[in-house]
């Protein structure tokens, strides 16, 4: 018995020993993975996620952030400064050219001239002289008090004019220095001229050809105005001439008194 005591505390011992180098083992294994764990742990703690945003990166995006809001800031004084300056030299130029423009004084003399009549630097009178448009006899002469036979018309009328015989193609001068008013042309005295000589007169050539003014025009005494025309129907008879009028507001005058 004693024997087999002895065996049976053997086989405990051996199998205690066997069981704590089992634990001791395990615990040994288990320590080790701990400390690999932790190990792993930190490694992880070290390795930098990329997208991850790190704290001070966000802070220095923030910092960038805020210098480009500055910097848009700043432009857009800029901007606002050279358009305040150009509105401020606007002004400047506005009072300079209002400096160099003329005075109201000066704008209405500038004004008034431009209304004053072409026709004022000319002046005609009772006392004033015309020139012969051309020379010849007065084959119709000029009545308004009475009535005198036109041999054409087989009539007896008042005449506001006269008529001065001259050979066709015969060149016609101005009596009197003026503006061409108007170039017309009518049944009687075919191409007419009339010429504004000042104060009211006006001088009327009709009968003409080849004129060589219009309208508007400015001439001086003694120049040259056309020819003169074969006769229309209301003159035929007393042959080829110059119809020749003179008015004073409208009213017929006897121009034989101004001729010199």
């Amino acid at each position: 018995m004693k024997g087999k005591n002895r065996g049976f505390s053997r086989e405990k011992i051996i199998s205690a020993i066997i069981v704590c180098a089992v634990i001791l083992t395990l615990g040994v294994g288990v320590f080790a993975v701990v400390k690999e764990s932790k190990s792993t742990g930190d490694n992880k703690n070290n390795i930098v996620d990329l997208n991850e945003k790190a704290p001070e990166d966000v802070a220095i995006r923030t910092e960038d952030a805020d210098l480009t809001e500055e910097n848009d800031d700043a432009q857009e004084e800029d901007v606002d400064g050279e358009a305040v300056m150009e509105q401020t030299e606007a002004p400047t130029e506005a009072e300079t050219q209002t400096q160099e423009a003329p005075s109201e004084e000066q704008q209405l003399e500038v004004a008034a001239e431009a209304k004053v009549d072409p026709l004022s630097k000319y002046s005609f009178g009772e006392t004033d002289v015309l020139v012969w448009p051309v020379q010849g006899d007065i084959v119709l002469k000029y009545s308004m008090d009475s009535t005198i036979f036109f041999e054409s018309l087989n009539v007896y009328k008042c005449n506001p004019a006269i008529s001065i015989a001259s050979d066709v193609g015969t060149s016609v001068a101005a009596a009197a220095s003026g503006i061409v008013q108007s170039v017309e042309v009518n049944e009687e005295t075919g191409t007419t001229l009339t010429v504004a000589i000042g104060d009211g007169y006006e001088t009327t050539y009709g009968l003409l050809d080849e004129v060589t003014v219009k309208a508007g025009d400015s001439i001086a005494a003694g120049q040259y105005l056309g020819t003169v025309a074969s006769p229309t129907a209301y003159y035929v008879k007393e042959g080829s001439n110059l119809y020749f009028k003179l008015t004073k507001d409208g009213v017929p005058v006897d121009p034989m008194g101004f001729f010199e």
